[in-house]
C-alpha cells in the first residue's frame, strides 16, 4: 500500500490529508471483478434484492435512484387529494469497513446463494495482509481486517446483501413508506395530508432502522439526517411540524 500526499492541504499532520493506494495483483483483481458479475446476475435473475436498492445492479445507478425518487413525488402530487411529501435520509457510518461478517455470511445464506459464493466471500474478508509504502521507506508485512473495502466493486453488491434485510423489514409496515437505498444510504419516503401524521409515520420507521442496526452491530451518522419537504404550497401545512 502507497502513501501520497493530497496536494494544496494547509497541514500534513493530519491522517486525512494523505491517499492510501492499495496496489493488488492481477488474478486477485480479476476474480473479484468476475465475482461481482456473477453475484449481480443472481440477485437479477432470483430477485435477491429488492427494487429499492440501488447501485452495483444492472442498469441502475444514481440517475436511476433520481428518476424514481421523482416519479414517486409526482405521483403523490397529481392525485386529487393534496398531499404532502417528506422523507428522511439515513446514512451508516463507515458502511464498507465496519460490516460485521457473520451478518453479511448469513444473509447470503438465508438467500440461497451458491455455496462457493459463501465460501469466497468468507475468504475475501479474512487473511489480509499489506505494507506501507512512504518517502522511500517500507514497513513489515502486517495483518489487516480488510472487511468489505470501498474500492472494491464487489463491496457495493455485497453491502447490499447486507442491509437487504433492513429494507425488507420496513416493507413490512403497514403504513405509507416507500424505501430508496443507495448502498449505504437509506431514503424513507412518505405522504399524507396532515404533516403529523407524517411524523409519527417516519418515527415507525426509524425505530425498526434503529433496532435493526444495533443487531447488525451498525451505526447510523446524526450529522448526515435529512429531513426534506416536497411540497409546492407550503401555507396549506403546519411546516414548523417536525419528528
Amino acid at each position: 500500500m502507497i502513501v501520497l500526499c493530497k496536494s494544496k492541504k494547509s497541514d500534513y499532520t493530519d491522517l486525512k490529508t494523505y491517499w492510501l493506494i492499495a496496489l493488488l495483483d492481477i488474478m486477485s483483481k480479476a476474480l473479484k471483478s468476475i465475482m461481482t458479475k456473477r453475484l449481480s446476475n443472481i440477485a437479477e435473475i432470483y430477485h435477491m434484492l429488492s427494487d429499492a436498492q440501488m447501485r452495483a445492479r444492472c442498469k441502475q445507478f444514481m440517475i436511476s435512484t433520481l428518476n424514481l425518487l421523482i416519479d414517486q413525488i409526482h405521483t403523490v402530487w397529481d392525485c386529487k387529494i393534496k398531499y404532502v411529501v417528506f422523507m428522511l435520509s439515513l446514512n451508516i457510518i463507515k458502511a464498507f469497513n465496519w460490516v460485521l461478517h457473520v451478518r453479511l455470511l448469513h444473509t447470503l445464506k438465508m438467500k440461497r446463494t451458491s455455496d462457493y459464493i459463501v465460501e469466497w466471500a468468507c475468504s475475501f474478508l479474512e487473511n489480509w495482509e499489506t505494507l506501507l509504502r512512504f518517502n522511500k521507506q517500507t514497513s513489515d508485512m502486517r495483518e489487516i481486517n480488510a472487511d468489505i473495502l470501498q474500492r472494491f466493486f464487489i463491496s457495493s453488491i455485497l453491502f447490499l446483501f447486507f442491509n437487504a434485510s433492513l429494507i425488507e423489514k420496513c416493507k413490512t409496515l403497514k403504513i405509507k413508506i416507500k424505501v430508496l437505498n443507495f448502498i449505504n444510504d437509506i431514503n424513507i419516503l412518505t405522504y399524507n395530508k396532515f404533516i403529523e401524521e407524517i411524523c409519527r409515520t417516519l418515527s415507525r420507521a426509524h425505530d425498526v432502522c434503529t433496532k435493526w442496526v444495533h443487531i447488525h452491530d451498525a451505526t447510523f451518522t446524526s450529522e448526515k439526517y435529512e429531513f426534506t419537504h416536497f411540497i409546492r404550497k407550503s401555507k396549506r401545512f403546519n411546516m414548523i411540524t417536525s419528528i
